[in-house]
């Protein structure tokens, strides 16, 4: 038995409860921004970080961007189009609004989320390639 087993067994004898990420997590939405809009505004000297699909991420600065919806507490930003991917992320950010994030009151159950999303990166991955093939079948 691990000392991890033997944790649990002492802390959760009775296990531990499943609870789903909308319902302890708050659930943040992105920015509407286009690739064309992200470049006009890339600033070096930028304050605000934005996350687009696969690893681009620009920094602008908050004036320049349109509709600019600041997430302004730590998170968890979910990477799904182009690459599956999670980001713990806890200065002035956006995102693009086909991506979302996730944040809590405690930041350290934030970062917890973060290291279970990244550890587990491979099942999502397994995941999505599955959903895959039952669209080109179906």
């Amino acid at each position: 038995m691990s000392k991890l087993d033997e944790l649990i067994a002492e802390l959760c004898p009775d296990g531990v409860p499943f609870k789903r990420i909308k319902d302890v997590y708050t659930r943040l939405k992105g920015t509407p921004i286009t690739a064309g809009k992200m470049k006009d505004i890339s600033s070096d000297e930028g304050e605000i970080r934005i996350f687009a699909g696969g690893k681009t991420v620009i920094d602008a600065h908050e004036v320049d961007i349109p509709k600019a919806n600041i997430t302004r507490v730590p998170a968890v930003l979910v990477q799904s189009r182009g690459v599956i991917d999670f980001v713990y992320y806890d200065k002035p950010f956006t995102f693009k609004n086909e991506m979302w994030a996730y944040t809590a009151e405690n930041n350290v159950s934030v970062k917890f989320l973060y290291y279970v999303l990244k550890n587990n990166i491979s099942f999502f991955e397994m995941q999505h390639q599955v959903w895959d093939l039952y669209l080109k079948f179906h």
